[in-house]
């Protein structure tokens, strides 16, 4: 009889403990539910409240672009090869979303007339990662800058031309590399080097570091040509 007391007892508690472990977890997922939709609207406001600035980070998309204009402006530019057949070595690089990304810089013209394009490293080719500016001009796009890198921010104007900061990528031989974000401005038909606002290293926290780094990684910028 005692023992059958006992395992009764033992069934009761353990019984009490799962139901309140269950009782914790779910206030947990509740709590931790609560504080996703608190970090939501605080993004959302953040977002709201920090619109002059858009960080970046390209990744590629796999799926495809979601409209097909974006198709078409690839093949205008003569980046890729609509045509592209894998059993052929030839160089070439397909269409795909896969290795290219757009973005917009001029929100005073649509994107087919104006816009950014990341390319990702490999095509045709090329080893680096580069950002390419396209500009309509009579019809026919044609190339305004490049850039030896990736995008990180678009930071809007007042004149709808946003200032970008841009990873600028430097070989160095040796399988040595170095990566200067810098920050260039639309003047008189295209983009201009501004200044340096840090490296591999970190930023540039004073004005002294930041005169003395922009002038010596813009006489390597123009030395490599890694904005042209």
């Amino acid at each position: 009889m005692m023992l059958r007391i006992t395992t009764i007892s033992i069934l009761f508690f353990l019984f009490a403990c799962t139901s309140d472990q269950k009782n914790k977890d779910s206030q947990a997922d509740q709590v931790e539910s609560e504080l996703t939709d608190s970090l939501k609207v605080e993004k959302s406001t953040s977002d709201e409240l920090e619109t002059d600035t858009v960080k970046v980070e390209t990744l590629f998309n796999s799926s495809g672009f979601d409209d097909k204009k974006y198709y078409d402006l690839l093949i205008e530019t003569h980046l890729c090869n609509p045509q592209f057949d894998g059993s052929k070595n030839d160089g070439t690089t397909p269409c795909s979303a896969r290795f290219f990304e757009f973005y917009p810089y001029n929100h005073k013209r649509e994107i087919e007339d104006a816009f950014l394009l990341q390319v990702k490293a490999g095509v045709n080719n090329y080893p680096y990662r580069r950002l390419l500016i396209f500009v309509r001009e009579k019809g026919k796009l044609v190339l305004m800058n490049g850039i030896v890198g990736y995008l990180v921010e678009r930071i809007k104007q007042p004149n709808n031309i946003d200032d970008l900061i841009v990873a600028v990528f430097d070989d160095l031989g040796n399988d040595k590399f170095d990566r200067y974000d810098v920050l260039i401005r639309y003047k008189d038909g295209k983009y201009h080097f501004v200044e340096a606002v840090g490296d591999l290293q970190g930023k540039f926290n004073t004005p002294d570091l930041k005169e003395r780094a922009s002038k010596a990684i813009l006489e390597r910028i123009n030395e490599k040509e890694l904005i042209f």
